[in-house]
């Protein structure tokens, strides 16, 4: 894979664009805004749809020489300090360096508060509700992914939410069928009589149950903000990056089924404008343009690691196969063999 990129220059792998938004991941997303912020024009994006190029198995990760940074939050600290060891190159590299120590540990914990509460919110939105996912999320991501890929990796990340959604009752169960019965010219006479819409009723349940799981998270973040252009005053943190990463992604894509959407258009204009800010200073129209390449995937990336020795361009961490890892190996066997046998 060769970038034609200076060997100092940082590289940001995320998770690709959807919806005319830079990353569909709050992760992603959180990390652009945060880097075109402090290192504009000094970095480039990649575009990739494969964790297991990162040292931690996630994305975003930061490529800079030999140094390898996963996580939003190490990356902002590594960007940070190279505002002090090359301050001629990165100056703005400490976007939170007006803040003093007690409001740096509070920035720490609102940053945790915020991947971990409205992170659900943007994770229910996109995965949760059978309408959206149906409609918006399984479309985008099965066209960010090759064959046989696309057939199954969108439905494991799906299902790798689900168990934290349910835990945070945030997940939309889909209403049992009924099953068909043989009626009776009896029974089917009183099946003429009107009868309660049982789906109709779960499904208005399911989307009150939402607004009232969403409203005290969202409670929060409007009163932290209140009246001020950015959550510590008048100068944007990595924090209002993180948070409106977060907002944009419940506001922008086009959602079928737009619950939580339409209770932040309705009911906090504070957090709709802040987020309008921040992507208009960070990404508007006088902001520094992003480098952007995808890492292709290849005939390669289908056949199970191992077979051959190559070279990456990226070192890796070497740890044992999960579950999930040892199921994507046997279908990309499968699909080998099924192009061989074509053949």
């Amino acid at each position: 894979m060769a970038h034609n990129l200076p060997a100092s220059e940082i590289k940001l792998y995320v998770w690709p664009k959807l919806w005319d938004i830079p990353s569909f991941d709050p992760y992603s997303l959180s990390a652009i805004l945060y880097l075109q912020l402090a290192v504009p024009g000094k970095f480039s994006v990649i575009e990739c749809t494969d964790p297991d190029l990162s040292p931690s198995g996630q994305l975003p990760f930061l490529v800079h020489g030999q140094e390898l940074v996963a996580s939003f939050s190490s990356i902002v600290k590594y960007v940070a300090n190279l505002a002090k060891t090359e301050g001629s190159t990165y100056p703005s590299g400490d976007v939170d360096e007006f803040l003093s120590t007690a409001k740096r540990s509070q920035r720490n914990a609102w940053l945790a508060h915020v991947e971990a509460n409205l992170g659900n919110l943007v994770a229910s939105a996109l995965y949760a509700t059978q309408e959206n996912w149906e409609g918006l999320t399984l479309p985008g991501l099965a066209s960010l992914f090759p064959l046989p890929q696309r057939y199954f990796v969108p439905q494991k990340l799906r299902e790798a939410y689900q168990p934290r959604l349910e835990g945070a009752g945030l997940w939309a169960h889909p209403p049992p069928d009924e099953e068909e019965k043989k009626k009776t010219p009896f029974e089917k006479e009183l099946r003429k009589k009107p009868t309660i819409d049982k789906r109709k009723f779960l499904l208005v349940f399911q989307r009150e149950k939402f607004v009232e799981k969403a409203k005290p998270i969202l409670d929060i973040y409007s009163r932290l903000l209140a009246e001020n252009t950015f959550l510590f005053g008048d100068q944007i943190s990595s924090l209002d990056t993180a948070l409106a990463s977060r907002i944009i992604l419940l506001l922008n894509p086009p959602y079928p089924e737009p619950t939580i959407k339409d209770l932040l258009t309705t009911s906090y204009p504070n957090l709709v404008a802040h987020a309008q800010h921040v992507q208009e200073q960070v990404l508007g129209s006088n902001a520094p343009s992003i480098k952007t390449e995808s890492h292709r995937h290849s005939v390669w990336s289908l056949i199970p690691s191992g077979i051959f020795s190559r070279k990456s361009p990226i070192p890796k961490l070497t740890l044992e196969k999960t579950d999930e890892e040892r199921h994507v190996d046997r279908m990309r066997w499968g699909f080998v063999g099924l192009v061989i046998g074509s053949l």
